[in-house]
């Protein structure tokens, strides 16, 4: 299995573990966030987040429940964090 490798400051979005529970919301996003990579621990693949506006998120999270998140501009298309086209 692939290890998502993520760092501090990267920004991510969260799987919502409780969406296949709910048939009804089989549209809605399965992801939420964004949040962003607050501290990572190397040894087990942890890691702790905080929301965009500071607030620290209270669990740490596996990073199986993550993927990263892209940054959308309406004027260029979409970038990824670091600015570069993905044309």
């Amino acid at each position: 299995m692939k290890r998502n490798e993520f760092k501090k400051g990267d920004r991510v979005m969260m799987f919502n573990t409780q969406h296949h529970f709910r048939a009804y919301n089989k549209l809605l996003s399965k992801w939420f966030g964004p949040f962003v990579i607050k501290k990572v621990f190397v040894d087990n693949g942890f890691y702790e987040l905080k929301n965009v506006n500071g607030s620290p998120y209270p669990d740490r999270i596996n990073h199986d429940k993550l993927k990263k998140n892209w940054v959308c501009d309406s004027e260029d298309g979409i970038h990824n964090e670091f600015g570069s086209d993905l044309t």
